[in-house]
């Protein structure tokens, strides 16, 4: 046994623990929508890859770096956490779209 239980996203406390340290005054929570700004992010980029554009995994290497950087800014305040947990996840998923792209 490894150890890794492969159950544990799923078993019903995990989201009552999280139900419980919410504010009556928070925003409700769309997680599923942060997922869209990567996957335009990465479409654009296949598409150009797909059509031969010059340098386009350095534009995207530089467009994800950037992401990463303003990540870091918006993480740095609770107020923007959310806007820099998107900007994280596009920066980091088109870095390494861009080094598979490249191999």
């Amino acid at each position: 046994s490894s150890g890794i239980n492969a159950e544990w996203p799923l078993r019903p406390g995990t989201q009552r623990m999280l139900d419980m340290f919410k504010r009556p005054t928070d925003p409700p929570e769309h997680n599923y929508l942060y997922g869209l700004p990567a996957a335009l992010f990465l479409g654009g980029y296949g598409y150009a890859a797909s059509q031969n554009m010059a340098d386009i995994h350095q534009m995207t290497y530089l467009a994800s770096s950037l992401c990463c950087l303003g990540a870091l800014g918006g993480l740095s305040s609770q107020e923007t956490a959310r806007v820099g947990n998107v900007l994280g996840m596009i920066g980091v998923t088109g870095g390494i779209a861009a080094t598979v792209g490249l191999l």
